[in-house]
């Protein structure tokens, strides 16, 4: 997408989110994109500081705390920027769930 108009459902799409501290590598935050539950992937995690909860905001303005439900998707905050990214996760409802949340595909 490559301005406003190009985004069919505004209030599906994260735009920020807070990314858990040792998975902060880069300017963005990364999911893979797939249409099976099994086959998903966590490149960059999000935070859990808010009790299991990340937030997200959306195209629309909105915003939402996300209670994070899978353990592997709250790994421990240590501050030293080394985590293992990229990993198999599969059948993550938390990985679907931001999977489903940021891109607009057909």
């Amino acid at each position: 997408m490559h301005k406003l108009s190009d985004v069919r459902q505004t209030s599906m799409i994260s735009v920020l989110l807070d990314e858990h501290p040792d998975s902060i590598n880069g300017a963005s935050f990364a999911v893979q994109p797939t249409d099976q539950l099994a086959q998903t992937k966590i490149i960059d995690f999000p935070a859990s500081y808010y009790n299991g909860a990340t937030g997200f905001s959306f195209v629309d303005g909105h915003a939402k705390i996300h209670r994070l439900q899978d353990a592997r998707t709250k790994p421990p905050i240590t501050y030293t920027g080394h985590m293992k990214l990229n990993v198999a996760s599969p059948n993550n409802p938390d990985a679907w769930w931001m999977i489903q949340r940021t891109t607009d595909r057909d």
